[in-house]
């Protein structure tokens, strides 16, 4: 019995602000495949780049999962023009199935914003605890006068 029953995940971690390297890394997750004759390529723009695969297909069950990440300059993704592919060959005992996922850039300025509207509320959260402090303080002290 011959199964190729597959999903796929594709996503995106950032590094922490402040990092140096200021590096992105794609992580592509190909899971719920049998036998375990798989392979993946990834592309930027159409152009082969060596990635990060997993040295063997994890058994998870009845089935195999595995997993692969590239790491782009912060340059390269965030260019909106730039297309990331992750393409998984499978050979399921008879033909190579293939599937792939492309993830877009992104827009700085988008990221920026979102960045500038965390650290807007963090401030305001913490003005409203130390306020809420403050006013704990006063109706504790005029109730003890």
């Amino acid at each position: 019995d011959n199964k190729d029953i597959f999903s796929f995940i594709f996503s995106k971690y950032e590094t922490k602000e402040g990092d140096r390297t200021n590096k992105k890394t794609l992580v592509c997750l190909a899971s719920n495949f049998y036998p375990d004759h798989i392979s993946v390529i990834w592309s930027i723009n159409g152009n082969r780049h060596e990635g990060s695969t997993d040295s063997a297909a994890q058994r998870d069950e009845s089935f195999y999962r595995i997993t692969s990440r590239l790491t782009v300059n912060a340059e390269q993704w965030h260019n909106p023009d730039n297309s990331f592919t992750c393409e998984v060959n499978f050979f399921n005992g008879k033909t190579t199935i293939t599937h792939q996922k492309t993830l877009k850039g992104v827009k700085e300025n988008l990221l920026r914003i979102t960045q500038n509207a965390k650290l807007s509320y963090i401030i305001f959260i913490t003005k409203s605890c130390v306020y809420g402090a403050f006013v704990t303080f006063l109706v504790w002290k005029f109730h003890v006068c």
